[in-house]
């Protein structure tokens, strides 16, 4: 079969796509039925109704990037290759998800695969086209549907019958690797949007009053001269509870606290002197600004949504970026931050490539 052996290396995604980075530094997959087991840990999610574009370089994958079927169809898939090169991405696989009761609507076509496979053809077309127009290979073009898949590649029925192969049960050691240090895939992408639903509106708006007395509190501060002293305590706070949050059996915080955190997210300063150790990877707590962004009333929420958002985007896990910063914008649309981390995204920038964030000279004594 056109897929060999790939060495895993995870890396970026694109806006409203999705992927999850590998936690090893290499680990193997060979073969379609393989690639197939592993879908589901690079998303971070069980894919249906999904185009989903693996690209390569030089055997090692650089990123993993799912399209709704129906926008591939609709002509979503130059954008997501154009992406895919920009962050490095030279020959793909491509993937395509879609249950056989599915009501895509498709441009029936005859191909050379036969009727059973003729629905797909619309986006395995687009696919050869833009790949050639783009000069990058297309390795294999697969499709999973009830439990079963096919290569639309493969003309050897020996190899590739035309009722398909049943997806494997056994794990594979890619699957085996990434469960033992705790990749989780889920069932479906809206499983990963839940961890980000808000609390009902009246408990996050109870906080209210709670981030006002902060707030006050704050002012009074400067009033009195001791602004930068105020500044240093909730800066140490905020770490301080960022890192605890990335310890096992973290239970969150109390509602006074996190109107405090709140209070103190929207000082630009501070937000950044946390950006700015984030991106260093000096912290990461995204527990606790996942906690802070449901339960923070808007738009006190959209700081540690942006800052989970990059966070998850420095590891490589542009699902849950694009989720946060999506999140963090619909709560506070002038939210600049989160635009540029999508911007990030949709021009498929490789966080492993981009240097890390400075702050001006003047601001660098105090944020340090």
């Amino acid at each position: 079969m056109p897929v060999a052996g790939i060495a895993s290396v995870a890396g970026p995604t694109l806006a409203r796509m999705t992927s999850r980075p590998r936690r090893t530094n290499s680990a193997r997959i060979s073969g379609p039925a393989e690639l197939l087991q592993a879908v589901p840990y690079l998303l971070g999610f069980h894919p249906s109704r999904s185009l989903v574009l693996v690209g390569l370089h030089e055997e090692r994958l650089v990123v993993t990037a799912r399209l709704d079927l129906t926008d591939a169809v609709l002509g979503g898939v130059p954008h997501a290759v154009g992406a895919m090169m920009r962050g490095g991405s030279t020959s793909f696989v491509a993937i395509i998800y879609d249950d056989a009761d599915d009501d895509v609507d498709y441009e029936e076509l005859d191909d050379e695969f036969g009727p059973s496979l003729a629905k797909w053809d619309v986006v395995y077309g687009a696919l050869r086209v833009e790949l050639r127009r783009l000069d990058a290979h297309l390795r294999d073009a697969l499709v999973v549907s009830d439990d079963r898949w096919w290569s639309l590649t493969c003309k050897d029925f020996d190899c590739c019958p035309v009722e398909g192969r049943p997806l494997p049960d056994a794990p594979s050691s890619f699957t085996t690797a990434a469960m033992v240090e705790g990749v989780v895939a889920l069932p479906s992408r809206a499983a990963l949007e839940e961890m980000f639903v808000p609390l009902p509106d009246s408990e996050r708006e109870a906080l209210d009053p709670a981030i006002a007395d902060a707030e006050r509190t704050a002012v009074q501060q400067t009033i009195e001269g001791q602004a930068s002293r105020w500044e240093r305590s909730i800066k140490r706070a905020l770490f301080r509870a960022a890192r605890e949050s990335d310890e096992p059996g973290w239970s969150g915080l109390p509602d006074e606290a996190v109107a405090r955190f709140g209070a103190a997210l929207a000082v630009t300063a501070l937000r950044d002197a946390v950006w700015l150790a984030v991106d260093n990877d000096r912290l990461d707590g995204r527990p606790f600004w996942r906690d802070l962004g449901r339960r923070l009333p808007s738009p006190y929420d959209a700081a540690p949504l942006f800052l989970y958002g990059w966070a998850s985007w420095r590891a490589g896990d542009g699902a849950l970026a694009g989720m946060a910063a999506e999140r963090a914008v619909a709560s506070n649309p002038e939210y600049h931050a989160a635009d540029l981390l999508l911007a990030a995204l949709s021009s498929g920038a490789d966080p492993r490539q981009l240097p890390r964030l400075r702050l001006p000279r003047t601001q660098t004594a105090r944020a340090s």
